[in-house]
């Protein structure tokens, strides 16, 4: 499953655990530790690239964001509860519509199957097409609640590396996570030669705005269109191949 951030608007909740007061223009932003979206520890001196977007993109707003790392369901409530502007980055759900407004989109995840790169079983083109099969995926994600949903009896790894290395060691042949935080942790692990993905779907993150948040909607009309002109002026091509 997948990452958030929240921000801080002119506008103070007084209840709020945001680290900032009515005039000032701190933004509170709640996210995840999600190499290499967003990174905490941060890596080589890097926070993730969502992280560098988002930060460029509330600077250019005139805010200055204090981005706090939370575990996820924590975040959810946060934003869920108007505690909090919005998070870095989550994925499109239909059920988080009732208190999200979601960005254009801030990046992007492949979903599919990774197996040993000498395993020479069925090739999955969708995700019912491992029904039946040892598959697994992270506890936390909702990756793991899709399998369930089709009737898999999936094992659930408790974060990304440790699925890694249950597949180099066998405990399943295939594991279903998304492509790019994937291969980070594995060009981590300098294990690139022992894997190989399938895709099957392509999916977006967005900044998630929280909609009990005053003032939220022009604050989303400013994101969008800052986002975009990041985009045109070459920086958001420049902080995604950096971390190429």
């Amino acid at each position: 499953m997948f990452v958030l951030f929240a921000v801080f608007h002119a506008f103070w909740l007084p209840t709020s655990s945001a680290l900032a007061n009515e005039h000032s223009n701190t933004l509170y932003i709640v996210t995840e530790n999600y190499p290499p979206y967003e990174m905490n520890p941060s890596i080589n001196g890097r926070k993730g690239f969502d992280f560098e977007v988002a930060n460029a993109v509330f600077k250019k707003m005139g805010y200055a964001p204090n981005i706090v790392f939370l575990p996820w369901k924590r975040a959810l409530k946060e934003a869920e509860e108007g505690a909090t502007i919005g998070i870095l980055t989550c994925a499109y759900q239909m059920e988080r519509e009732s208190f999200i407004i979601f960005s254009e989109p801030l990046s992007g995840y492949t979903h599919g199957f990774y197996v040993r790169a000498d395993f020479n079983g069925p090739v999955p083109k969708s995700i019912n097409d491992i029904v039946g099969q040892r598959v697994a995926s992270i506890r936390a994600y909702t990756s793991l609640q899709e399998l369930k949903d089709i009737g898999s009896k999936p094992l659930a790894a408790p974060n990304v590396k440790s699925a890694v290395l249950m597949l180099r060691d066998n405990r399943f042949d295939y594991l279903y996570v998304s492509k790019e935080a994937t291969d980070f942790e594995i060009k981590n692990l300098g294990m690139t030669s022992l894997f190989k993905f399938y895709p099957t779907s392509e999916h977006d993150f967005h900044f998630c705005f929280s909609k009990k948040y005053p003032g939220v909607e022009g604050v989303v009309s400013k994101f969008n269109s800052a986002l975009t002109d990041l985009k045109k002026s070459g920086l958001y091509d420049k902080i995604h191949a950096s971390y190429k």
